[in-house]
């Protein structure tokens, strides 16, 4: 069922006890389900014959045309799923959303409760209700950014399970956020512009200062891409620093036993003439010399700190 809101100094639901006749004067805020707004007049004939990629809510989005604007907001998730996605037409005197999840009912419904304005006005709803989209989002960054600090205790830590996987993930869901921001950047700027006449010098200026929280929220998302990928780089150089330790172990045992190798391979030729083979005291003294080599070997390492 279609619900309706009148902007007075505060956003009332249309019928409501505190609805007045001043505020009739005000703009309509209307909610429509899909399927309601393909069954209304107005629409159907002045609207959708116009917009492009009609259905095409995953990203967000505004289109200016002769006299109406249309777009779109697709919020991504803060913690899982496929996010938000919901349609919006602004005219001279209202505005329409098209939602069929619900989540546009309860932000009217936060504003209805929590903002107030001595002027009412279309542009002054927008920039609220964008503001209101946007109000925790420093919040959760603040969470992510935690989140890789963690991470990167970890790694000095230890090990991490799936560590890369996590960093990926956790990077994926900045870069989604940071794109969301530059399309916030635009509808704020397009609506700033004005190019239809709709919005006063006041609700202008309102635009402005929202555009200037939407980029600072984007420099925040740019700047823990740049710390996801910083986690990344600890992590591969720990990687690289713990197999140098196994290489380098590696190499001293190779060092130490190399020249039992050459005793084994010149005693291995088995010629005729060669004393030590029918000495009696032949292998045990090669034992004894393999001993001494071994600890000699072991004692220069020592010396040059290799281990």
């Amino acid at each position: 069922m279609a619900i309706k809101y009148r902007l007075g100094s505060r956003l009332v639901a249309e019928g409501a006890a505190a609805h007045n006749a001043a505020d009739s004067a005000c703009a309509l805020v209307e909610v429509l389900s899909g399927e309601e707004a393909n069954a209304e007049p107005r629409l159907v004939k002045e609207v959708f014959p116009f917009v492009k990629r009609r259905q095409d809510t995953h990203f967000s989005k505004i289109e200016v045309h002769a006299d109406f604007l249309y777009g779109a907001f697709a919020i991504p998730a803060k913690k899982g799923g496929s996010g938000t996605h919901f349609s919006y037409i602004v005219f001279r005197d209202s505005v329409i959303f098209i939602d069929d999840s619900g989540f546009v009912k309860k932000q009217l419904q936060t504003m209805g409760q929590t903002i107030v304005r001595e002027k009412c006005g279309l542009g002054f709803f927008l920039s609220d209700f964008i503001d209101l989209l946007i109000s925790d989002d420093l919040l959760f960054l603040t969470g992510v950014e935690s989140q890789l600090a963690h991470m990167e205790d970890e790694v000095y830590e230890g090990a991490p399970e799936n560590f890369s996987h996590r960093v990926m993930a956790c990077r994926r869901r900045v870069v989604k956020f940071a794109h969301y921001y530059l399309q916030l950047l635009d509808i704020g700027n397009i609506l700033q512009r004005d190019d239809l006449g709709f919005f006063t010098a006041y609700e202008q200026q309102s635009f402005d200062r929202l555009v200037g929280h939407v980029g600072r929220l984007h420099s925040e998302t740019m700047l823990l891409r740049e710390y996801c990928t910083q986690v990344g780089e600890v992590y591969q150089s720990q990687l690289d620093i713990h197999q140098n330790k196994i290489m380098k172990i590696l190499t001293i045992v190779t060092t130490i036993f190399l020249p039992l190798t050459l005793i084994v391979g010149w005693y291995g030729m088995n010629f005729t003439n060669m004393p030590e083979l029918r000495w009696q005291y032949g292998y045990p003294a090669v034992i004894l010399l393999s001993a001494v080599i071994v600890v000699w070997c072991v004692h220069i390492c020592k010396k040059k700190h290799f281990f």
